[in-house]
């Protein structure tokens, strides 16, 4: 998202770049160049940021769970965090998305943002519960039309952990697990937000920092084993990126839609979300040999947003193309706003 900032624009015809600031250009060409020891050694001391007392407390846990109860709450709740999330061990529960390749297909679709709030509100919850209810309606339909029914499907998905205490956006990968059963959308609806509160209230203290800081400690060879074990627990991701809801221009040309490409990491496919001007534009990025009737799938995918914005009031459907951006708004102001 910040390297788009280098090539979107909020008019037609910016004009000019400002020019660069001489101090900045200044500082920046006045720091030393570190030769490879330098940066090594500056490597490394960033990794060993995170205390090493909870280093040893995840060691000393993952061999006797009883020590937990030992330990200090903060530090107690980041071990907890990070065992949940390297611990998982249970398998993917597709019967039909077993193989793996690197053949991809992309497909995409768009559904309203004044629609998909809507329903939200109706059925009392989130428009990120819109979405995965509307996933998981389509992999369970897809499931019983090729005649294996399944009860429920793993899914992933990035959770936000920010606070007002937050430096910056904060997250966790929460990994849960969605009904697939035949039902109506409005009950699975239900039981999809109920799931994701849960995975929320559990998110703060499993923070992708905090893994990333311990997994940048570990033998690389150990990272790629411990990564396809984990993607062996997930059916499918999902993502839900957030969007401009003002005009953006590429090389004076106006952008007209905006779809993200979610990366796989192991699963059948990833479905990611981006708003932009009132509507969603869901991206679907496909393993080919795990889901061999991609057509299918977003042929489904369509009909559960379809099945969702039913429940929108008509005074939430919009025609308008979003909220006009603020006179004389910056790139980098909206960008702070959007955020």
């Amino acid at each position: 998202m910040e390297l788009s900032l280098q090539y979107l624009d909020l008019q037609r015809d910016p004009g000019p770049l400002p020019a660069l600031d001489a101090e900045l250009v200044n500082a920046a060409n006045s720091i030393p160049h570190m030769d490879a020891t330098e940066a090594l050694r500056g490597a490394m001391s960033d990794s060993m940021r995170m205390p090493l007392a909870v280093l040893r407390q995840v060691r000393d846990v993952l061999s006797d769970p009883s020590l937990i109860g030992t330990i200090g709450s903060s530090t107690s709740a980041t071990v907890k965090g990070l065992i949940a999330q390297l611990s998982e061990t249970d398998s993917a529960r597709s019967p039909l998305w077993t193989t793996r390749s690197l053949r991809r297909r992309m497909e995409t679709t768009r559904v309203s943002y004044y629609d998909m709030r809507g329903a939200a509100k109706t059925l009392g919850g989130t428009l990120n519960t819109s979405f995965i209810t509307a996933a998981a309606h389509a992999a369970g339909a897809y499931h019983r039309q090729l005649g294996a029914p399944v009860e429920s499907l793993r899914s992933s998905m990035a959770i936000s952990t920010r606070t007002s205490e937050s430096g910056g956006n904060a997250f966790t990968l929460a990994r849960m697990l969605v009904p697939t059963a035949d039902m109506p959308i409005e009950e699975r609806f239900a039981a999809v937000n109920e799931i994701l509160n849960a995975a929320r209230s559990g998110a703060a203290s499993s923070s992708l920092e905090a893994i990333a800081t311990v997994s940048s400690m570990v033998p690389t060879s150990v990272i790629t084993r411990l990564a396809r074990s984990q993607a062996e627990t997930v059916d499918f991701a999902t993502s839900n990126v957030r969007g401009a809801g003002v005009p953006l221009y590429v090389a004076g040309a106006k952008l007209l839609e905006n779809y993200p490409v979610g990366p796989l990491g192991g699963v059948a496919f990833n479905v990611t979300l981006m708003s932009y001007m009132g509507s969603l534009d869901v991206g679907l990025n496909i393993d080919e040999a795990a889901v061999e009737s991609p057509t299918l799938l977003v042929d489904l995918l369509k009909q559960s947003f379809n099945e969702l914005a039913a429940f929108a009031p008509a005074s939430e459907s919009s025609d308008s193309t979003g909220p006009a951006a603020e006179p004389g708004a910056t790139k980098r102001r909206w960008w702070r706003r959007s955020r």
